[in-house]
């Protein structure tokens, strides 16, 4: 994969985006190496929570308007289902992804880093949905996904007026869950990574799927799902060993993803 690395540190995988030239602009190429890591880390079971980053000046600083200027109805409806298509795979991978967005995430950046369960976000970056600008929308899940992270009245502001906002922003707003230093970008995602490895990896998984199906149930449907997840865990090895270590007041336990 020419643009895109595929690397794994323990029980977390890293995904980083290489296409210095063009600071990472999606385009239909990029998007199939981008899922070509996707595929390294899913078929990976050690691998239990899946970190991207940018290198340089963006994470992604947008999609390839070049690729899609002269693109008629049809075509770019096409082409809009490829970065679609991989923000929900992303969305609906079973192992935490962490968004460590290091430069500018704009446009179909932002909405790839929307897609992602964890944002973090160096001091420098700039983030914006600016579609309005360009005379057009969101293709790629922005419209969906804002939303449900900062409510709908900042949502609807960001993407009508097409402002890019800083980290601060960005932070009041809950678009990223915390600031840090660019030095320290990829130490923290790292950090965050392995706090969540060190948990019962069946348990991750089985939490964020629970999470999500409440975008999409009532309260009650939702308790009820949640109840049966939870019932299932008892059958697992994983359970036995985390409830055991505590009972028998052991510091660290170590789960066998079973």
């Amino acid at each position: 994969m020419e643009n895109v690395r595929y690397e794994k540190r323990g029980h977390t995988g890293l995904i980083t985006l290489d296409k210095a030239a063009d600071l990472n602009a999606l385009n239909a190429a990029f998007i199939q190496e981008i899922n070509n890591a996707l595929d390294q880390a899913e078929q990976d079971e050690d691998v239990y929570v899946l970190i991207l980053t940018g290198t340089g000046k963006a994470f992604i600083a947008g999609a390839d308007i070049a690729e899609m200027y002269e693109k008629d109805r049809a075509a770019i409806m096409e082409w809009s289902a490829l970065g679609s298509g991989l923000n929900l795979r992303l969305e609906n991978m079973k192992i935490p992804v962490i968004a460590a967005i290091n430069g500018y995430a704009l446009g179909g950046g932002l909405e790839l880093a929307l897609a992602c369960d964890i944002r973090l976000a160096s001091q420098s970056v700039k983030l914006g949905l600016p579609e309005t600008s360009l005379g057009v929308i969101c293709g790629a899940g922005g419209t969906q996904r804002l939303p449900r992270i900062v409510g709908e009245g900042m949502a609807k502001e960001l993407i009508f007026t097409a402002d890019v906002i800083d980290a601060r922003q960005a932070l009041n707003i809950g678009l990223v869950n915390r600031i840090v230093p660019a030095e320290d970008l990829m130490d923290a995602a790292f950090q965050i990574a392995d706090a969540i490895g060190k948990n019962g990896p069946i348990a991750i998984r089985a939490a964020k799927k629970a999470i999500a199906f409440s975008n999409v149930s009532s309260i009650e449907e939702g308790c009820h799902f949640e109840r049966e997840v939870f019932s299932r865990l008892f059958e697992t090895e994983d359970q036995k060993i985390g409830m055991g270590g505590f009972l028998r007041k052991e510091k660290n336990v170590t789960f066998k993803n079973r």
